[in-house]
């Protein structure tokens, strides 16, 4: 390859790159930043989060709030297998955090490992804890009413792991239709969570990988438009 080709095909993929980037940084989003209760969709269909005592959570190093899972929408619809489902959360590990899953209301399935469960507010544990490195994900397993899951992980920072911000940029982006595999890489590997569906060295090259890529594409961690800043925490 003559050096003028060279030249040409690095200058093409700086410019598609840069091009690229342009794009991304001229999506429209919705401004939820300082609600406390964000929806995952427009049509408000899918499920919410909601957000409360943020500033205690800051100071003791923990993280929580409620998952509401709506069973008027597709999340409801039993005849989805839930691994299809928009609200269902791919089979993942956390490197670090534990979490604690308190069943407010509904049924629930969950499954731990290779292991499936379900259960009702009164037969569920309080909490279900989860430990770093065992893979789970949780679903609506009856539709007679929404699901109300309280999610409790520790420990918290507003850098990296499972945190507040994480979830209102998740939120906002899947409300605003603008995910992307590479989006998804970049918020998990800043989140510390990994798919489960391979060995997970594997799934850890895979995930840094693609969020070094996705990073280079003008994908963020956090976008202004979804993330409350400490000065509004409730």
């Amino acid at each position: 390859m003559g050096w003028w080709l060279k030249w040409f095909v690095i200058g093409s993929l700086v410019a598609w790159f840069g091009y690229y980037r342009h794009q991304i940084s001229q999506l429209s989003r919705t401004h939820t930043a300082g609600l406390s209760r964000i929806a995952t969709s427009l049509a408000n269909n899918t499920d919410s989060y909601q957000f409360f005592n943020r500033s205690e959570q800051m100071n003791n190093s923990y993280f929580e709030c409620e998952n509401i899972v709506y069973a008027h929408g597709i999340c409801g619809n039993l005849q989805v297998p839930p691994i299809q489902r928009p609200c269902t959360p791919p089979l993942h590990i956390h490197l670090e955090q534990t979490e604690f899953f308190t069943l407010i209301q509904g049924h629930l399935a969950y499954q731990l490992g290779d292991k499936v469960y379900s259960c009702d507010i009164h037969t569920c544990p309080r909490p279900l804890i989860v430990p770093p490195l065992l893979s789970h994900t949780f679903w609506m397993h009856d539709n007679k009413e929404d699901l109300i899951v309280r999610v409790h992980a520790e420990p918290a920072d507003k850098y990296n792991g499972l945190s507040q911000r994480f979830f209102e940029n998740f939120a906002g982006i899947n409300r605003d239709q603008h995910i992307s595999i590479w989006q998804i890489f970049v918020l998990f590997e800043n989140a510390q969570t990994y798919p489960a569906s391979l060995p997970l060295p594997f799934m850890k090259i895979i995930v840094k990988l693609g969020a070094l890529i996705g990073q280079l594409l003008g994908y963020k961690i956090e976008y202004e438009e979804y993330t409350t800043v400490e000065d509004n925490f409730n």
